[in-house]
């Protein structure tokens, strides 16, 4: 749960303009169940953690007969945006890897960012705007760089529907800012990491599928747990262990239309020498809506996010389907050593609606959330559900 600008699951491009634009190629291969889906959008958005945003996002998809949920997937994407953010990311998606009952996902990014966040470390006090005479307060210059590799592994698999995995992780980031003055918090601060720095993790944990689909569920449970750990033997700057654990809940009922309940359940947990970009944190479009992003930062988090999606009509001879959302994220960061009673009583949460949009493949899906909280409002253009 760590802020990356350029995941696939949370990249923050949208095209939304000109679907003229979108280039949509199915190509035939060995049999009629096999296909190749590409898919290209110019994008042109807004975020509110990044300004206007703009760039593209190239999308392949291969299928082959009994290849679950698809035989590859690449997704390509370049941006920047008006608060100076330029990045570019390279995601590979590959099931049955070597021919095997392994999956492998891949990626490589890089960014570099003139407005990133810095609130504080435990700082849980109401920020409206930064201290008079010191715009750039909360901002600071970064650049960030990184690897993640990942092997799913299947231990069992009780049902057709259902399956265990083993999970191996490899994950690499480099993460360092540049050129802040003293009129900036981070500075002021100087939190682990503010003279940057190489978190080498290793990791491995357990991943449990249970959804009737990995892209647009409407039933199931989907659950995952890791445990990485960083250390100068493997490279890294800092010695640490990350925690994480999630668990995820679908079902559908229908109420003039289907509708979809998705609940998500996360928590994380951090030790040792844990620089600023590793902590836990709470604010942004994947944790809790309406707050800036790593509005809240401490040692551990923990979050619940519930949503009622649902699609509303369709073009069915354009593959096009447009759908809403309604949503409600709680949650917090905590420092190590606080007790259960503080945590309770002091949830954060907000709330807020989003729109859906589907072009051309159903896995391909658009959302745009609008999010609230005591502190404003967050907009979000972003790719895949939430959860």
């Amino acid at each position: 749960m760590h802020t990356n600008y350029f995941q696939y699951r949370a990249i923050v491009i949208i095209a939304l303009f000109c679907f003229g634009t979108l280039l949509n190629v199915n190509a035939q291969t060995v049999s009629e169940t096999d296909s190749t889906e590409f898919a290209f959008l110019p994008a042109v958005a807004f975020n509110s953690d990044l300004g206007l945003i703009g760039g593209g996002v190239f999308n392949w998809y291969i299928f082959k007969d009994n290849v679950e949920p698809f035989y590859g997937f690449i997704n390509l994407s370049a941006i920047v945006s008006t608060k100076g953010l330029a990045s570019f990311s390279l995601f590979y998606d590959k099931p049955q890897a070597f021919d095997r009952n392994i999956r492998l996902t891949s990626e490589i990014y890089s960014s570099r960012f003139f407005e990133d966040a810095y609130f504080g470390i435990g700082n849980y006090s109401i920020i409206k705007s930064p201290p008079e005479n010191l715009p750039v307060y909360y901002q600071f210059k970064s650049f960030t760089a990184g690897f993640r590799l990942q092997g799913r592994f299947p231990l069992i698999r009780p049902t057709q529907a259902s399956q265990l995995d083993a999970n191996l992780i490899i994950n690499t980031r480099y993460e360092t800012p540049w050129d802040n003055g003293s009129d900036r918090l981070i500075t002021r601060d100087a939190p682990l990491g503010i003279d940057g720095g190489v978190t080498s993790m290793i990791g491995a944990g357990f991943i449990w599928e249970a959804r009737n689909s990995e892209f647009q569920p409407t039933t199931g449970t989907y659950a995952s747990t890791s445990l990485e750990i960083g250390n100068s033997l493997w490279g890294s700057t800092f010695d640490l262990i990350v925690f994480e654990s999630e668990l995820r809940h679908y079902f559908t009922f229908f109420l003039i239309r289907d509708i979809t309940f998705a609940n998500r359940v996360m928590a994380r947990f951090t030790n040792g020498e844990v620089p600023y970009w590793k902590l836990s944190y709470a604010g942004d479009e994947e944790t809790l809506r309406g707050f800036e992003s790593r509005r809240f930062s401490d040692d551990h988090a923990v979050l619940l996010n519930s949503e009622l999606r649902t699609w509303l009509f369709g073009i069915p001879e354009n593959d096009m389907r447009f759908g809403g959302t309604l949503f409600l994220d709680v949650g917090r960061t905590f420092a190590e050593g606080t007790d259960f009673s503080t945590i309770k009583n002091d949830l954060k949460t907000t709330f807020g609606f989003g729109a859906l949009a589907s072009f051309f493949t159903p896995d391909f899906i658009i959302r745009c959330d609008f999010g609230f909280s005591e502190e404003g409002t967050g907009v979000y253009f972003t790719t895949g559900f939430m959860f």
